[in-house]
């Protein structure tokens, strides 16, 4: 049996650590690839919920200032019939 020239036990060699290499690392990156995209869905989904409610508060303070200025509308159609009938009865 021939010895294999020292090149050809390199190449061997490291084709095999980089068969295990990967082996090792490509499960290890997988695993962690997952959690930071689980971590990534919970953070978005959060961050919809907060701009949800952001959505729902502006909605709010729309509509309470929409309610404000037809409370204010009603007081002066109120004060110019008033106003109407005083000059009226005058």
């Amino acid at each position: 049996m021939t010895q294999l020239p020292q090149e050809t036990i390199n190449l061997v060699l490291s084709g095999l650590m980089g068969m295990f290499g990967g082996l090792f690392t490509i499960p290890i990156n997988a695993i962690f690839t997952r959690w930071l995209k689980r971590d990534e869905l919970l953070l978005q989904h959060r961050l919809d919920l907060i701009a949800r409610k952001r959505e729902l508060l502006l909605e709010h303070q729309l509509e309470m200032k929409g309610r404000a200025k037809d409370h204010e509308l009603a007081e002066i159609k109120m004060a110019i019939t008033r106003l109407e009938k005083s000059i009226n009865n005058e």
